[in-house]
């Protein structure tokens, strides 16, 4: 059977980075569409998200207790700091959309858009590093091939 995680990861990368920039981008021109924009690629990218996680898992599964079994030391180390960096930046990504769902209007108020911003820019670092941990995996430690 071959690797599920890899099809389901583009697109929530993408959507939860793209939002970020758009907020920036509705915060520099003050236009409405913008923070629009960005907030349905933070809820798309957010379930798709989920759906990255859960065929992750059962793809760490299947590789971590199958017959294809890495027998390398290390190498769950790798899984595990690959997962989470990715459930720590969907659970900030996840803190964003909370925020923004209980208070539409967050980027006028500047104390709640520095937190705001902050979910955001903390999720991308989360979301870049687990995305490299996830390309070492395959490319470096030959996992999912």
């Amino acid at each position: 059977m071959y690797a599920l995680h890899p099809f389901t990861v583009h697109f929530p990368i993408a959507l939860l980075l793209v939002s970020g920039f758009f907020t920036v981008v509705a915060l520099r021109r003050g236009e409405a569409t913008w923070d629009t924009s960005a907030y349905h690629c933070l809820i798309v990218g957010w379930l798709a998200g989920v759906v990255a996680i859960l065929s992750g898992a059962v793809d760490a599964w299947r590789q971590l207790f199958g017959s294809e079994a890495p027998r390398a030391n290390g190498v769950i180390s790798w899984i595990n700091a690959h997962a989470f960096a990715n459930i720590a930046a969907m659970a900030l990504y996840g803190q964003a959309l909370l925020r923004r769902r209980r208070q539409p209007q967050i980027l006028a108020d500047p104390a709640a858009r520095r937190g705001y911003l902050w979910l955001h820019g903390a999720g991308a670092v989360l979301l870049i590093v687990g995305g490299w941990l996830g390309g070492h995996l395959v490319y470096g430690l030959g996992l999912g091939r």
